[in-house]
């Protein structure tokens, strides 16, 4: 399939073109700048591909979770791509993402941060998620009983819980990993993800409160 792929969800953006063969991919730390920075990156990406955006099959984006205001943008681009060559769109879940990313078979626990001291994270097994993407605090984050790849960033965050919770427990660490558009291509491919129409775009943020109140951000500090 020809498709394009677009990732807002945390610092970074990510997008990804394939023309069925190659792949054309573009990841930049960006900040709060995607909004931005993200049609001409995407123009540049689908000029080096010689593809015109209605000779494309989907439009894919990264559903979340992750940053509220980063979700909202990826999903509106997404919509307006979509909207403006009559294409569907394919939303696929941030952290089935990384769990490919990862690469690796078995189990793998995905656990990125989610800011507020919490993370999202969901077990995977050979690729398929086990159950729901959920938000945890560190030390309440369920693990898996067998050995495990532990992927994502939240690790890396926060580092000094998660260590001390996984300290003698069977499991390999890959590197730092968040969404790349490149993976939702893939992803994609495999006919596991709905394609819908762009009216129906759909956004997964798992935590309702994005925020903490001056007060909850005090007792944190203390």
């Amino acid at each position: 399939m020809k498709l394009v792929a677009l990732d807002t969800s945390t610092d970074f953006l990510s997008l990804a073109v394939t023309d069925g063969e190659r792949v054309f991919t573009h990841h930049e730390r960006v900040g709060q700048k995607h909004a931005e920075t993200a049609l001409p990156a995407l123009s540049r990406l689908l000029e080096e591909a010689g593809l015109a955006l209605s000779s494309l099959d989907a439009v894919v984006y990264g559903q979340g979770p992750g940053s509220f205001t980063g979700l909202r943008i990826g999903c509106g681009l997404a919509q307006g791509l979509a909207f403006s060559a009559n294409l569907p769109l394919i939303g696929i879940p941030t952290l089935d993402a990384v769990a490919a990313q990862a690469g690796a078979s078995g189990t793998v626990l995905v656990a990125m941060d989610a800011r507020m001291g919490q993370v999202y994270a969901a077990v995977y097994q050979d690729g398929r998620c086990q159950g729901t993407i959920g938000l945890f605090s560190p030390e309440a984050l369920p693990l898996p009983e067998d050995a495990f790849t532990l992927a994502g960033d939240a690790w890396q965050v926060h580092e000094a819980l998660l260590t001390g919770r996984l300290a003698g427990l069977p499991f390999n660490r890959a590197e730092v990993l968040r969404p790349e558009a490149a993976a939702y291509l893939k992803l994609a491919s495999n006919g596991h993800y709905p394609k819908r129409p762009a009216r129906e775009a759909e956004v997964l943020y798992v935590r309702d409160k994005v925020a903490l109140t001056a007060s909850e951000q005090q007792a944190r500090r203390t």
